[in-house]
């Protein structure tokens, strides 16, 4: 995989002595080079000076470009292995003279685009191969709002949208990588780490990995009917898929099918990638390099991540306007950390920025931005005018909870709200929801305002203000700012979602009316916050999950749009918990109208030796896969036509595992945990 960047030279000079005015022309320079590539270019051969004067290149210099060497008329510098863009300044003058100013190149250096967008449904958003989202800064020619919600305006409800995740190794250390807008740095760079348990990445790594792989499911189902066509070309994202790692890197990376079970990825023999939904964008990133947006120390997690979507279909309104991410955060260092929180960061839009309030449902996992007046914005193409729609960023299933040893049940108030796995008979496969939700802004008062060090992004993630003041029920939060220092909670603005206080540990709030932004008395105005889920332990070479669901509802409905914003989010998370694992994936080699799945029942689960039982209905022939945590087929073969069956398993690692058994056309699984 080579990336390339694009470097325009644009120069101008008006220069003068006396009253005589004197113009050299810089005409325009093209120049394409791979990244990390050490190049010299010739700025001046298309360049003149009308008095046929020789000019000259006097000196050049650039911010992140390594300028290596210049002469008069050539500069050598080397192409940044990882880089957004930057630009080249060169100045050059008459030889002998001291009266004019020297000319002027600034050199633009401007990446070949790798990214992809999603656009099958009623959101269009390209989907870039690193932590941030959404946001316009990465790229000059993507300028403008990225989220555009409906596809086909100028109109958005996203700014921008990131990851941190933070976690403290045994001596109380603090591992942190978060951005915000990438104002100071980076804390994320893409790619995998090798998994030796060194965690080790560079920036030539992170060029090579700069970029998105997107497949269709019509792609998918035509490279399964025609890839033994002669004349059939395999899509460059299928052919490229990164289903394996490089040297030192894991065995496996981007999930696939391999339909000849050889454990190797081959689409020129029917193998293709594992994706979900209708249109699917993988890309992968770590943390593993300096961290210069907050300081914080590395943890060494490589993040796999599938943004995906439905197709726009009739009668399906709330898929219609959602897209999803499925992250997947592997620990490939030998450091375990505790205390770990991952938090999603989100500056809502909805339409002009100026007039947003925010809240959370606790109950539904989510939180949530509207406008605060009935129009939005003053008219403009980018204000959505009358009938603004609202925003959620919802937690599906976020990371393991730390086992306990039991299946904990449903209808507790406590985590089972909004998490997933309770109550569903197998014993420590809970997942956290959304935990907790601040936000926060420029705000005059220091400890309500934006995080800049790594102990600051902690603080909101578990749910404290920078002065490590608890969040409070009522006012904006904070004692200094109306709210109830006698009740801290982990929900700002809820509203009625949380009947049984569970944010408050069970306490009645002292508090008039249902706590909001309008009951409050705030003034519409930007907004974003942090919901976060957590805490866990993040064991060396452990694996965790996050499934969000991005979430619009369109204003001008029979429901206001606030109302029918958490109806879709029921929807979707009724939907996610009756198979959180699998939820989207398509088994695009299973005809849909032969498809049957069915849950499987094995014992003891989780497998306290080396032998697993399950039985089976009738006495006929099967087979057997057992699938890794990602994805991957690590085992198969047949089963004898009886009812009784036993697996040996005492050679698979700790872990969890998907069992899947196939009888005919009917499908059989269930998750094992070992």
């Amino acid at each position: 995989m080579k990336k390339y960047l694009l470097i325009t030279a644009i120069a101008f000079l008006i220069a003068s002595a006396s009253s005589q005015e004197v113009n050299s022309v810089a005409v325009n320079d093209t120049i394409s080079a791979k990244m990390g590539e050490t190049l010299t270019i010739y700025p001046l051969l298309n360049d003149y000076d009308p008095d046929g004067d020789e000019i000259i290149i006097d000196t050049a210099r650039s911010s992140s470009v390594n300028i290596l060497s210049y002469t008069d008329s050539t500069i050598t510098f080397k192409v940044p292995d990882y880089s957004l863009n930057d630009n080249l300044i060169i100045h050059y003058n008459h030889p002998d003279s001291i009266y004019y100013p020297p000319c002027r190149a600034h050199i633009y250096i401007q990446r070949i685009l790798t990214i992809d967008t999603l656009n099958c449904n009623q959101i269009k958003t390209p989907i870039y191969p690193g932590n941030l989202q959404f946001w316009n800064g990465y790229f000059k020619p993507y300028y403008g709002f990225l989220y555009k919600y409906p596809y086909d305006e100028k109109t958005s409800t996203i700014y921008v949208q990131d990851i941190w995740i933070g976690g403290k190794d045994q001596n109380e250390d603090l591992h942190l990588a978060a951005e915000i807008y990438q104002r100071h740095g980076v804390d994320y760079w893409s790619g995998p780490l090798s998994d030796d348990g060194l965690a080790q990445t560079d920036s030539i790594n992170a060029g090579k990995w700069f970029r998105t792989w997107k497949v269709a499911k019509t792609e998918v189902v035509k490279h399964i009917n025609n890839y033994q066509n002669p004349d059939y070309q395999i899509p460059e994202a299928i052919e490229t898929w990164p289903a394996h790692g490089d040297i030192k890197q894991a065995d496996f990376l981007a999930p696939f099918v391999d339909v000849d079970l050889d454990n190797e990825y081959h689409p020129e023999n029917g193998d293709y990638p594992l994706i979900k939904g209708d249109e699917s964008i993988f890309f992968i990133f770590n943390d593993h390099l300096e961290h210069t947006e907050t300081g914080g120390l590395p943890l060494g997690v490589e993040i796999h991540c599938m943004a995906w979507a439905y197709e726009d279909t009739k009668g399906q309104d709330a898929l219609n306007n959602t897209i999803f991410m499925s992250y997947k955060f592997f620990n490939r260092s030998m450091q375990t950390y505790y205390d770990t929180y991952i938090g999603l960061f989100t500056d809502f839009d909805i339409g002009y920025y100026g007039d947003d309030f925010i809240g959370c449902d606790v109950e539904n996992g989510n939180y949530y931005a509207y406008n605060g007046k009935p129009i939005d914005g003053n008219g403009q193409s980018s204000h959505y005018g009358e009938n603004p729609p609202s925003q959620a960023v919802s937690i599906l299933g976020g990371p393991y909870m730390d086992n306990d040893g039991l299946d904990n049940p449903l209808g507790e108030c406590d985590e089972g709200i909004n998490g997933a796995g309770f109550g569903d008979g197998i014993i420590d496969n809970e997942r956290y929801g959304l935990g907790s939700f601040m936000y926060f802004s420029f705000n005059p008062f220091q400890a309500m305002s934006t995080p800049k060090y790594a102990d600051e992004f902690y603080n909101y993630m578990s749910g404290n203000w920078l002065d490590e003041t608890p969040l409070v029920y009522g006012g904006n939060g904070h004692p200094v700012y109306g709210g109830d220092s006698l009740f801290p909670t982990r929900f700002l603005y809820p509203g009625d979602s949380d009947p049984c206080n569970w944010g408050t540990n069970g306490l009645q709030p002292s508090w008039d009316s249902l706590w909001t932004e309008e009951t409050t008395g705030n003034h519409p105005n930007d907004r974003r916050g942090t919901g976060s889920t957590g805490p866990f332990t993040f064991e060396a070479r452990s694996v965790h999950y996050l499934d969000i669901a991005l979430v619009t509802a369109p204003g001008g409905q029979e429901k206001n749009s606030n109302d029918l914003l958490q109806e879709y989010v029921s929807q979707i998370k009724q939907d996610y918990l009756l198979h959180p694992e699998e939820f989207g994936n398509q088994y695009l080699n299973i005809p849909e109208e032969t498809k049957t799945t069915s849950k499987l029942l094995i014992y003891p689960n989780p497998a306290y030796g080396d032998i697993i039982s399950f039985e089976l209905n009738n006495e006929q022939e099967a087979q057997y896969y057992i699938y890794s945590a990602t994805g991957q087929i690590i085992e198969n073969g047949n089963l004898a036509a009886q009812k009784e069956h036993n697996l040996n398993i005492g050679h698979l690692k700790a872990g969890w595992y998907i069992l899947e058994v196939k009888i005919g056309d009917r499908i059989l699984h269930s998750k094992m945990i070992l």
